[in-house]
């Protein structure tokens, strides 16, 4: 039953592709036409840049950027073979919407895969779009010969003689590939240099189309027989080895440089060039009359491979044009191509989806893609070459603005990377930067998190460690003849030393009188004590008088601390710390009246007399809420 349902849906497959497949008549061209109208909607169908939130000019995985630019170059073909302009708006606008910021065919959506033939393929594409006179842009957009000369002046520029003694890479950046240097990326700027020649008459270019051939044929991607091979490495071979794998658009690129060589220049040896050129791709990729890729035989092809034939299909044609006397060979070709083509477009779901592989007998292989659908499109258009409208140049009809500046630079630097590569001294000097760069930060780090960068000296009594004080400034004293060391610190910004500018804690120290240290009572109590030598805080619960002394001190301890102004620290180093006469008044007067007797009876004694003479010598403006700091 199963068996039977397959056989069902396969004679339905059959039938619907006997039904729909693409009947053209060859002789006549309308007919052709036609069947290049049902091709080219197949191969617009992949194409979604004009939908909303699209972008325009590019096509969706799996296929790559520089595909898309050889889809737009075949919808100009199109258009120049057929005069249909139901696609001119949308290749117009593809085309312009992919110039970059430079008008060089260099997007930045394009940079991560970015190669020289990828740029090249849209600069040839702007480029058929001179040569057949394609609508020109409107100003101040880039018109089609100053795109392909921007792209011609930078690969000019990336022109590579440190390796190999010329040629350019396949890459542009620094990315898989770089390493290589391949016929298609040099054979395409042969081609551009040589259709620049032709079209602006301006023997510089020729002169560069003979130096991209000259290099090739002397390291060996062009063989005595004309064979193109692919691509030989530079980094590490200097070119000394060939990769010889071929490819049916390799052959194509050089051969449309060629003939167009002729065309400009009418010698000899171009011609001789042609011909055999031609020879070896007819031997290689026309079996019994059939355009075939040699990946084809073991299914072998990539999404790029399946439209290598399109390109090849596109130079043959235009070849018949710039060189006549290819005409004879490529004709027949293309037209046995075309039929064969055709006659394989019957695939699912429309009935007309076309096939890679042309030499089935009108069998579709079952694969689908743009490349499929370009390469037919391609063969077929070819086929119309006969009675098409050869290509202008600026004295035979062509209208688009010359630019020889245009591009971003004409030298070997694109936009914002370099072309060459680093040494092994540039290397050791960024991993040197990067190091000095770490370093730096962490420091940065250490030093605006931590403290311990901050010199503190310890402080010292005596000539022995001491203790910090709790105070804005204290003053550690011990006797010693007669003398004390005094230590004044001024806040920290956590201790309100943003009045001060938020400085980290300085310490300064001078000699000072030693104060009277109380009865010998007091005296023999504080010496049981490791602390007798360093004053205790004082009692802020008192009035703060206006001598910068506590007129309290219900500790029983001498009032020997005192608040130090930021000016007294910094002319702490030149002297002494200042004493407010009134202190020094008090002191006398204190000692005259016998006040180091009984600590009880001093505190009752001095702490009346003190306030009384404070209050009045204060007055009433002297309130304590209106008294201004002395740390302000």
């Amino acid at each position: 039953m199963v068996q039977f349902r397959k056989s069902l849906a396969l004679l339905w497959l059959c039938t619907i592709q006997c039904t729909t497949a693409i009947d053209v008549d060859w002789t006549s061209p309308q007919s052709v036409k036609d069947a290049a109208a049902t091709i080219a909607a197949g191969m617009m169908s992949y194409y979604v840049g004009n939908q909303y939130g699209q972008t325009p000019g590019i096509l969706p995985g799996p296929y790559y950027w520089w595909e898309a630019g050889a889809m737009w170059g075949a919808m100009v073909n199109y258009w120049h073979y057929t005069d249909d302009t139901k696609w001119n708006d949308l290749t117009m606008q593809a085309l312009q919407w992919q110039v970059g910021p430079h008008n060089d065919f260099m997007p930045p959506n394009a940079s991560a895969s970015l190669g020289n033939d990828d740029q090249a393929f849209w600069g040839m594409a702007a480029l058929q779009a001179a040569e057949y006179k394609f609508p020109d842009p409107v100003y101040p957009q880039p018109s089609w010969l100053s795109l392909a000369q921007a792209v011609f002046n930078e690969q000019s520029g990336r022109w590579d003689t440190q390796h190999c003694n010329g040629g350019i890479r396949w890459q542009i950046y620094e990315i898989t590939g770089w390493n290589l240097k391949n016929s298609i990326s040099n054979g395409c700027f042969f081609n551009i240099a040589s259709r620049l020649a032709r079209y602006t008459n301006d023997d510089m270019y020729a002169q560069w189309a003979e130096k991209v051939w000259d290099w090739m044929w002397r390291i060996g991607l062009i063989d005595s027989n004309y064979n193109v091979f692919d691509n030989t490495e530079a980094d590490r071979m200097n070119c000394t080895t060939i990769d010889h794998t071929q490819w049916s658009y390799n052959a194509g690129t050089m051969l449309m440089g060629a003939s167009t060589m002729w065309n400009y220049t009418q010698s000899d040896l171009w011609k001789n060039r042609t011909s055999n050129l031609l020879s070896t791709l007819v031997f290689d990729y026309f079996h019994d009359g059939i355009m075939k890729d040699i990946c084809e035989q073991n299914n072998a092809c990539n999404v790029d491979q399946h439209s290598f034939k399109a390109y090849l299909s596109r130079w043959l044609a235009a070849t018949t044009q710039m060189a006549p006397f290819t005409y004879s060979i490529i004709a027949p070709l293309l037209l046995s191509s075309a039929k064969a083509a055709a006659a394989q477009c019957t695939g699912a779901p429309t009935g007309n989806v076309c096939g890679l592989k042309w030499y089935n007998n009108g069998t579709w292989d079952g694969t689908a893609g743009v490349g499929q659908q370009m390469a037919a499109l391609e063969v077929v258009l070819g086929t119309m070459v006969g009675k098409a409208v050869p290509a202008v140049t600026n004295t035979t009809g062509g209208t688009s603005p010359s630019n020889p500046h245009a591009g971003y630079n004409s030298s070997s630097i694109p936009p914002g990377e370099t072309v060459s590569p680093p040494t092994k001294a540039d290397k050791i000097g960024a991993w040197f930067l990067t190091a000095v760069f770490l370093v730096g930060a962490l420091y940065m780090w250490w030093f605006m998190n931590t403290s311990s960068h901050e010199w503190r000296s310890r402080p010292t009594v005596g000539g022995k460690p001491g203790r910090r004080g709790r105070t804005i400034s204290t003053i550690d004293a011990r006797r010693s003849g007669g003398t004390a060391v005094a230590r004044g610190v001024e806040a920290s910004a956590a201790n309100g030393g943003a009045k001060y500018g938020g400085a980290a804690s300085k310490e300064y120290a001078a000699v000072l009188p030693v104060h009277e240290l109380g009865s010998a009572k007091g005296a023999a109590d504080r010496g049981s004590k490791r602390r007798s030598n360093v004053l205790t805080k004082p009692d802020r619960s008192s009035t703060f008088s206006s001598t910068g002394v506590f007129p309290s001190d219900r500790n029983g301890h001498a009032r020997s601390a005192s608040y130090v102004s930021e000016k007294a620290a910094r002319n702490s180093l030149r002297g002494l710390p200042p004493i407010h006469e009134r202190e020094k008044e008090e002191r006398r007067r204190r000692r005259s009246n016998g006040l180091h007797g009984d600590d009880k009876e001093r505190r009752s004694r001095g702490q009346s007399f003190g306030e009384e003479k404070e209050k009045a010598s204060r007055g009433s403006r002297f309130k304590e809420e209106e008294m201004p700091s002395r740390l302000d």
